[in-house]
């Protein structure tokens, strides 16, 4: 019976003929081409039999394959952003690495190969596309503010809130306040201390909750609710079981958490406070957010003109700020003008809503309209009178 030709039989007759034969009608013979004749001989030369075994085809030094030092970089990022309890995707790898100054830094398609390559990412080829989503956008900051508040538990177990506060167009956290209970007083003590920091915005969108709007029909509003209306700013809610409305606060919990996880629990109020403010300042400024371009949100938030509430008047019209009301009960509106609130108000905060000459003030922590005035160009100290208020 006949032995069947093998591949290395034809090469090794090939590579073993004489330098004095013709090869090309060999290669007819044989469907292979000169080159490859020519290629197996030289091999069997240069190495013997071992030259004709086969090879693999690929590219010793594929084009645009990175160096090992940078794929280690890329892990050693990842590992980093992880263990700081920040998101560790390639695109923020890439922007870890942009803002380090590393030479080369390649792409986040590449950087996800990378970490798929090194077991760092499991590829979810069945998660939703990213064009089934559709974002909704406010076009100016303090147009709107969403409100949404989330538990966690300290070293010793007990249970406490933390009342979230998301510019809805910049994605800037305006406030992360750590509370025993999500009350009524305690939402509008996180609403007073943002509008200390970014003034007033125009709409606030919260859900459900008891603390932020009444639900007897002819009941009176609750602290929250009512103290929003005195200031003219437009309360909204989302709809039952649907929290999608407030997605953008919702998805920052889970941020703020992923962060808190990566850490000791605190085993006091007080600590929680110093962590949510040490954490809102890397969202806001140091965190680049893929939401807004892969821009960091304070930066967002000082480009785009502001917002204020409708009610008082549109952007161009007044002049919304905040101060802190000094010992002897002055405010400084203006170079040139000092008006006085009260000495019982020293050491507080109010807001003023200017419209040219036509001032209120208003205190912060009660929403209490303290008083309104003309300002006299011809004076530079100023008193309030008492305003009326709405019933």
């Amino acid at each position: 019976m006949a032995q069947k030709v093998t591949a290395m039989d034809v090469k090794l007759l090939v590579a073993t003929l004489p330098d004095d034969v013709k090869l090309a009608p060999w290669c007819r013979r044989l469907g292979i081409s000169r080159q490859t004749a020519y290629k197996w001989r030289a091999r069997y030369r240069a190495e013997g039999v071992a030259g004709l075994e086969e090879r693999p085809r690929a590219a010793k030094r594929p084009a645009g394959r990175i160096s090992a030092e940078l794929e280690d970089g890329i892990v050693a990022a990842r590992k980093w952003l992880c263990d700081t309890g920040l998101d560790g995707g390639p695109a923020s790898v890439w922007s870890l690495l942009t803002d380090r100054g590393v030479d080369g830094v390649p792409s986040e398609a590449t950087i996800w190969r990378v970490l798929v390559r090194r077991g760092q990412i499991v590829p979810e080829p069945k998660k939703r596309p990213k064009v089934a989503y559709k974002r909704f956008v406010r076009d100016r900051p303090n147009e709107c503010w969403q409100i949404d508040a989330t538990h966690t538990e300290l070293d010793s177990g007990r249970v406490v809130e933390i009342i979230n506060m998301i510019d809805d167009c910049s994605r800037l956290c305006v406030e992360s306040l750590a509370v025993p209970v999500c009350t009524s007083p305690a939402a509008w003590k996180a609403f007073s201390r943002a509008a200390v920091r970014y003034g007033l915005p125009a709409e606030l969108l919260s859900d459900n909750g008891a603390a932020f709007r009444s639900f007897t029909p002819g009941a009176r509003p609750v602290v929250f609710e009512r103290n929003l209306q005195t200031l003219g700013i437009r309360m909204l809610h989302s709809r039952p079981h649907h929290p999608q409305t407030c997605g953008k606060v919702e998805r920052f919990h889970q941020s703020q958490q992923k962060w808190f996880s990566a850490r000791p629990a605190p085993e006091t109020l007080e600590e929680l406070q110093l962590l949510l403010d040490e954490f809102r300042d890397i969202y806001n400024h140091h965190r680049p957010h893929r939401g807004i371009g892969r821009r960091r949100p304070g930066d967002v938030w000082e480009m785009l003109p502001k917002a204020h509430p409708a009610q008082i008047a549109t952007a161009h019209e007044a002049l919304v700020r905040t101060h802190r009301v000094g010992k002897a009960g002055l405010i400084t509106v203006a170079r040139d003008c000092v008006v006085y609130v009260g000495r019982k108000y020293a050491a507080n905060h109010v807001i003023t809503i200017r419209r040219g000459d036509q001032l209120t003030i208003i205190e912060t922590e009660t929403a209490v309209i303290i008083g309104a005035l003309i300002i006299d160009p011809e004076r530079r100290t100023q008193t309030t009178r008492p305003s009326t208020r709405r019933k």
